[in-house]
């Protein structure tokens, strides 16, 4: 049981860093900007409407930055989800674009 416990907090620790800082959500399709962080690519369009800066650090850029698929975080979280969309019972903890649901064991 201890070892199921463990890679609770593990995937719980993992989650975090496969998370948008913008939708709170894990990544989908993460883009990378120059000064090295992650979105989602739709999130990050959805900030950039007259200045173009990192919602993270403010680091402010003269363009727009051109935006790189991040394909290894993509795999990353495809993987992720895959190995934590099912609870010990069964049932789904993953909803539509990765949205934790919380679900209470009886």
């Amino acid at each position: 049981m201890a070892d199921l416990e463990d890679s609770g907090f593990a995937l719980m620790s993992l989650e975090d860093e496969l998370t948008c800082s913008i939708c709170l959500s894990t990544f989908d399709c993460p883009v990378t900007i120059p000064c090295g962080h992650n979105f989602c690519q739709d999130c990050l369009l959805s900030t950039w409407t007259d200045s173009y800066s990192c919602p993270q650090c403010r680091t402010l850029f003269e363009t727009r930055p051109e935006l790189k698929k991040n394909t290894v975080l993509c795999t990353v979280v495809e993987t992720f989800r895959a190995r934590s969309s099912k609870s010990e019972g069964g049932q789904n903890l993953w909803g539509e674009k990765g949205r934790r649901h919380n679900i209470s064991h009886v």
